[in-house]
């Protein structure tokens, strides 16, 4: 990973985290084939055990990813976005391993996520960074486009 990357937890209303949540959603809508509003909002992200990750290089956001709490145990990884630029450097990787060790540092158990099929690029990291898929949970439970993917930790 180029050694000018930074990566820095970030108050999720910052400009850097929106920019990414922003960035994210465009390929969302991309990749699966809708327009909508962005309904990721930094108040979500906001909490005990919550954290917002922002890897930039020269001040520019090129990454991010946050963790919410599920319950006590479970919690769930968002806002997973690398800027096309930067993907295949390592950076996915950095980002998703702090994001694993803040879990483990706060009591988690397990970490879920959702991607889907027109993801598959984040389906293959996912796989091979130890997430197997599971039912769809939560307010993905009745999503047809929802693949889930669950880490014991």
């Amino acid at each position: 990973m180029n050694p000018k990357i930074q990566i820095k937890l970030h108050d999720p209303e910052t400009n850097s985290a929106i920019l990414m949540m922003d960035a994210l959603w465009k390929e969302i809508q991309t990749r699966y084939g809708f327009e909508a509003p962005n309904p990721m909002k930094g108040e979500y992200f906001k909490g005990p055990k919550y954290a917002f990750w922002v890897a930039e290089i020269d001040n520019r956001p090129i990454g991010s990813i946050a963790i919410t709490p599920w319950n006590d145990s479970i919690a769930e990884l968002d806002v997973m976005y690398v800027d096309p630029e930067f993907r295949g450097t390592g950076l996915a990787s950095e980002l998703v391993n702090g994001l694993e060790l803040f879990a483990k540092e706060n009591g988690f158990k397990s970490i879920r996520l959702r991607a889907g099929a027109p993801q598959p690029e984040a389906l293959r990291f996912y796989e091979k960074h130890g997430y197997g898929r599971i039912d769809s949970f939560g307010k993905w439970a009745s999503d047809e486009t929802a693949w889930c993917y669950e880490k014991l930790i």
